[in-house]
């Protein structure tokens, strides 16, 4: 998959963390604070992410992510490109 759909990446982090309907989340969200997401909740994110959009994070890279926004910045520079839908 090439292509990032904001909506469809909030839908992984939601269903990989079980954050229920009525939490926003959007780029700004950041996983501890905002939406309620542990150190060991988070990896199962990210490797839900990694495997949805067939890419790699390194431990420095997961080490500094902090919100939703810091995920699709690390996407969009590995080549995968952001949907305007």
């Amino acid at each position: 998959m090439n292509e990032i759909r904001r909506e469809e990446l909030y839908a992984v982090i939601r269903q990989a963390a079980k954050i229920p309907a009525h939490v926003l989340i959007n780029d700004s969200s950041r996983f501890v604070q905002d939406l309620g997401v542990d150190s060991l909740d988070l990896v199962g994110v990210l490797l839900s992410i990694q495997d949805n959009y067939d890419f790699e994070l390194t431990d420095d890279e997961i080490g500094a992510i902090a919100c939703v926004g810091d995920v699709l910045s690390l996407m969009t520079q590995r080549g995968l490109k952001l949907s305007a839908a």
